[in-house]
């Protein structure tokens, strides 16, 4: 799944692993367990957290056949990952669509310590680099005020 931070990538993949028992991974977990004082600037960060997230995935995939992870997708890493995935594996993108806004408020609301600490500022700066993002996305979701029996059921429709 791709989109905005606060777009509710999270709260999505939790579902899909709750209702239809597609495991999912949060990246930001892996992310978070790199130790470093510059996070988001810093690309042998960003580079050695998609090289765990691969590993993980692939780990994860050779139990079961089926994941779901969660990205902004604005890292040339998250695109190399995905191109080496799709060599090995059927890889659905997922676009998961909410206003700006919204997702700022979603943020300052959730609880912060499991995720990396960034001002609002940059929250604002990322969210519109993800706005730009492009892929050939195989399902959209709008989660503007979507239910959780609509998210689902677009998500059977994909066959997700």
């Amino acid at each position: 799944m791709i989109g905005l931070k606060g777009s509710g990538k999270t709260y999505i993949g939790n579902l899909l692993s709750e209702r239809l028992s597609i495991p999912f991974l949060r990246i930001e977990d892996i992310f978070l367990k790199i130790k470093t004082n510059d996070t988001l600037g810093d690309q042998n960060y960003i580079s050695a957290g998609y090289k765990n997230v691969e590993s993980e995935i692939r780990k994860r995939l050779s139990a079961c056949n089926q994941i779901t992870i969660e990205s902004t997708g604005i890292a040339l890493q998250f695109k190399e990952m995905i191109f080496r995935l799709k060599k090995d594996y059927s890889v659905k993108l997922v676009k998961i669509e909410a206003d700006p806004d919204l997702c700022l408020k979603r943020i300052k609301s959730r609880d912060q310590s499991q995720h990396i600490a960034v001002s609002d500022d940059k929250i604002i700066e990322i969210n519109k680099r993800a706005q730009s993002v492009s892929f050939d996305y195989d399902l959209v979701i709008d989660n503007n005020a979507a239910t959780d029996d609509e998210i689902i059921k677009c998500a059977r429709t994909c066959q997700i």
